[in-house]
């Protein structure tokens, strides 16, 4: 028996997919990955589309397959509040460790570290569980110090 191929060719068919991940609601995508797929479906039919852009759609998709087949979804709701409730608590004790006065060498490093978890939260939506222990231990340090300092009421400064 042979196969019976359909009518559509390779480049119809990413098209038609990246489509389709651009409109489900579901699946979550930061801004500029929901550009770059933009501009990935726009390009197919108005250029030339490189060998790379093609592995570049293929891994778009490939991801979007493993999020369908993956049982833990969250919804893209579910996993942009998790982003601003997570980027919240950070600010929380990045407003701690300036609240505490360490060295300026000290503070320069955790803000360094902050920004870095911030980014990687903005980005993917995820934390790891090592960066989940290490913001919670910067916490607990944080709050500690600035009761010993006889700061007992933090709030949070919204960037």
């Amino acid at each position: 028996m042979s196969k019976i191929k359909s009518p559509e060719n390779r480049l119809d068919k990413i098209k038609r997919q990246l489509k389709h991940i651009l409109n489900d609601d579901g699946y979550y995508m930061n801004e500029g990955y929901r550009e770059f797929i933009t501009s990935m479906h726009n390009s197919i039919g108005s250029r030339k589309v490189t060998k790379r852009m093609e592995m570049s759609m293929d891994k778009v998709i490939m991801g979007y397959k493993k999020y369908l087949k993956s049982g833990n979804k969250l919804s893209r709701y579910e996993k942009e509040e998790f982003v601003k409730t997570t980027k919240a608590k950070i600010n929380l004790i990045r407003t701690l460790l300036i609240s505490c006065g360490y060295q300026p060498m000290y503070n320069a490093r955790s803000e360094e570290f902050l920004s870095s978890v911030e980014d990687y939260v903005g980005r993917t939506a995820k934390l790891s569980i090592k960066q989940k222990k290490a913001l919670n231990q910067m916490y607990k340090r944080f709050k500690k110090k600035c009761e010993d300092k006889g700061i007992h009421d933090v709030q949070i400064e919204m960037r």
